[in-house]
């Protein structure tokens, strides 16, 4: 028997889920809760598999779940590709590290779901990863997964 049929036959809560329209996330990767919400990375989701945020929204009271929503699904891997690392900056954009075939950027998205290129790895094709803000919101820090280089970029983040 293979992998995936012995999870299948195995896994009966979550094939019962995905049977009766319970939604599927491809790859999560990143997550951030911040300003009253979650958002979390799929790296390869959406119908071209270049990536999704999505964000989930808490209820007001015990009983309502709240609500979860596709944040961004830009389908272009000239806009972002493989999102993977999501951090929070004080004015409320999210930073997402790509983790992407070439050139891998820190692409910002605004709180209306627009994206922004902010920087871009030009020392090779690793992985950005780790992006995260100082505890005081005025530096944040990323990595550049090989060689291991760790960056500090001061600035006005609020």
């Amino acid at each position: 028997m293979n992998l995936k049929a012995y999870f299948c036959k195995r896994s009966t809560v979550r094939v019962e889920g995905f049977n009766k329209g319970a939604a599927q996330f491809s790859r999560g990767e990143g997550i951030i809760y911040g300003n009253g919400e979650v958002y979390f990375t799929c790296t390869n989701g959406g119908a071209a598999q270049k990536g999704q945020v999505w964000r989930y929204i808490p209820g007001k009271k015990a009983i309502d779940g709240g609500t979860i929503e596709l944040f961004v699904e830009p389908n272009s891997g000239t806009v972002l590709e493989s999102p993977d690392n999501v951090t929070l900056s004080p004015a409320g954009d999210l930073f997402l590290c790509e983790d992407g075939e070439g050139s891998d950027r820190i692409v910002g998205v605004n709180s209306q779901g627009e994206l922004y290129q902010f920087a871009r790895n030009a020392l090779n094709s690793s992985e950005l990863c780790g992006v995260c803000f100082s505890p005081d919101g005025r530096t944040m820090f990323l990595n550049i997964q090989d060689p291991g280089i760790t960056f500090a970029i001061w600035g006005a983040w609020a």
